[in-house]
Formats: C-alpha cells, sequence, structure tokens
C-alpha cells in the first residue's frame, strides 16, 4: 500500500510541475508578445542612392563636326539649319532617392581633327522652352577650362550650362558651331563632343 500510495504522489507531483511549467512558459510568451507590439518605433538611416541622368542622342555620336567652314554672321550661324551645322540632343533625369540633381552641359574639343583657331570659333547652345528653342548660351567663342568644375567637367572641357533639377523631366538641347565672321582664316574643320556630368544632392 506504500508504494502505491507513493507512486500517486509522486505522479501528482509530477502533473503539478508540468502544469506549474506551462503556466510560467504562457506568462513569459504572453509578457514578449506585449512587450512587441508596444515597442517605440524603430528609426532607420537610408543612404540616398541619388539619381541617374542620360545622354540621349539620334546621330551615331554624341559630337558637332563642321567641315570646309566658312566665315559665318552670328545671325547665320544662330540660325542654320543646314545638316551637319547643328547637333540636337536630351538630357533625361531621374531622381531616385535624393531630393535634386546637379549636372552640366560640356564640350570636348577634338585637337585631332580642328584646325580653326578656338578664337574663331563661336559655340551656341538653345534649350527648347513649350515647343520653341531659345538662346541658353552664347555665342562665344571656345573657352577651355583650366580646372575640374564642382561637378566634375573635365580639365580643357567648356562649361555650356549647369542646371539643378528637383524633379524627374526630359531637357532638349540643340548645339550649334560656326566660324565667325571676323576669322582670319578661309576655311576649315572644328569638331566637339557633348559631355555630361552630374552629382545628386
Amino acid at each position: 500500500m506504500n508504494k502505491e500510495k507513493k507512486g500517486k504522489e509522486l505522479s501528482k507531483n509530477f502533473w503539478i510541475i508540468v502544469i506549474s511549467v506551462c503556466v510560467l512558459l504562457s506568462i513569459v510568451i504572453l509578457a514578449c508578445y506585449v512587450a512587441f507590439f508596444n515597442r517605440e518605433p524603430e528609426v532607420v538611416e537610408k543612404e540616398l542612392d541619388g539619381g541617374y541622368v542620360t545622354l540621349n542622342y539620334t546621330t551615331e555620336v554624341n559630337a558637332l563636326t563642321i567641315l570646309g567652314a566658312l566665315p559665318t554672321t552670328d545671325t547665320v550661324g544662330m540660325n542654320s539649319m543646314s545638316e551637319g551645322q547643328y547637333f540636337d540632343f536630351s538630357v533625361d533625369v531621374n531622381l531616385s532617392d535624393a531630393p535634386k540633381v546637379e549636372y552640366e552641359i560640356s564640350l570636348i574639343k577634338d585637337n585631332t581633327t580642328s584646325n580653326i583657331p578656338d578664337d574663331d570659333i563661336r559655340i551656341y547652345l538653345e534649350k527648347e522652352e513649350s515647343g520653341t528653342y531659345t538662346k541658353l548660351f552664347g555665342p562665344e567663342k571656345f573657352t577651355p577650362s583650366k580646372n575640374y568644375s564642382s561637378v566634375g567637367s573635365e580639365l580643357g572641357s567648356m562649361v555650356l550650362a549647369n542646371v539643378k533639377k528637383i524633379k524627374s523631366e526630359t531637357d532638349n538641347y540643340r548645339l550649334r558651331i560656326w566660324m565667325s565672321e571676323d576669322a582670319l582664316a578661309t576655311g576649315g574643320s572644328y569638331s566637339v563632343a557633348v559631355d555630361i556630368h552630374a552629382v545628386a544632392k
């Protein structure tokens, strides 16, 4: 009888321990659940990916080359629509996480094909506004920079425009170059490539 009694007591104690452990676990789980859903909002700092700036053009190269150029007045040069006298291009700005993008349009002279002095060249840039191209830069002679710009335009290039954008959009441009009417040379060639540099802020 004593053995039977002891066995029943052991069994009873075992179930008491099991039930107590289950109750304790339930309390701990409930406490964790309440703490999780009542926690303070977590602040996550995210590094800006910036924005994307793309130069688009319909020709094979992003350059304008005048061949067999003759002295031309500014009035004629600014309005010429002859083939090879102008270069249309666009700049696509796609903002990502940055609130603003700054980009520069610059020209890089091709010294291998240019034999007209820089002082005798006229540079003129227009931007499309409401369907009409209007003056943005020039006409001025080609003047190479002596330093890199803050945006990254190269040493020796000529910066034509610095543009700040706060929304994603496309800007359309038209570039023209011609030989000045005051040039001492009677003819020649000149070539420049259009370059874009940008920085997200």
